[in-house]
């Protein structure tokens, strides 16, 4: 008899505990129903649907800022038993504003080339090495205004043999006519012309071919 009243009063006791529990929990959801209870690293922030979205967006933000500051200011670091890396990129470094070498295709993206005046300080191109042709390809676009809103201009493009540094093929298009698509402000630049010689040409395809061997052998 007395094993059966224990048995009851504990039961008891653990009914009234759940009732007190489930109150309790609802009466702090009711006093703050705007307010998010999130879990982060196992403990329980409790915060309003504003702070969560701020602290998502620094966080993001922050992330970008974190990102910029690794490619401004340092190179890869490839040790011998380090895997090998897919791409190597710069940020403001004395060749351009920016370039972004992919390892495997042996293609380099080009953004604010500085070291060739003809170019201007706003330009976009690229240059790459095909070993089965034996040739490397450079392009590039001089910004002289937009009609896409990507950069447009003129545009020069050749191909050099690796071996000889023979200039083999060279396209040199011009700008948009500005005026005849109603973009007055840019109308100055109408079919504008870059022309360069083989000589530079060749300057130009030795320092890429040059560039590029360098940057291939940090990945060896």
């Amino acid at each position: 008899m007395m094993i059966k009243n224990n048995a009851f009063l504990v039961s008891l006791m653990i009914c009234t505990m759940i009732l007190f529990t489930g109150c309790a929990s609802n009466e702090s959801v009711e006093e703050n129903p705007d307010e998010l209870i999130v879990e982060s690293n196992g403990f329980n922030i409790t915060t309003s649907d504003e702070q969560l979205e701020e602290a998502l967006s620094e966080t993001a933000e922050d992330k970008d800022i974190n990102k910029k500051e690794f490619i401004e200011d340092k190179e890869p670091s490839i040790e011998n038993n380090s895997p090998r890396l897919s791409t190597y990129e710069l940020m403001d470094s004395e060749v351009a504003e920016f370039y972004s070498y992919n390892y495997q295709d042996k293609s380099m993206y080009i953004a604010g080339l500085k070291l060739f005046d003809e170019f201007g300080k706003i330009n976009e191109g690229g240059a790459s090495i095909n070993n089965e042709e034996n040739i490397l390809r450079f392009n590039i676009t001089k910004a002289t205004g937009s009609v896409t809103g990507t950069i447009d201009g003129p545009q020069v493009t050749f191909d050099m043999n690796l071996t000889t540094n023979e200039i083999i093929e060279k396209e040199f298009n011009p700008a948009p006519n500005y005026a005849e698509l109603g973009i007055t402000e840019f109308a100055h630049n109408s079919e504008k012309v870059i022309e360069l010689s083989d000589e530079r040409m060749v300057e130009i395809g030795v320092y890429f071919k040059n560039l590029i061997k360098e940057i291939d052998k940090k990945n060896e």
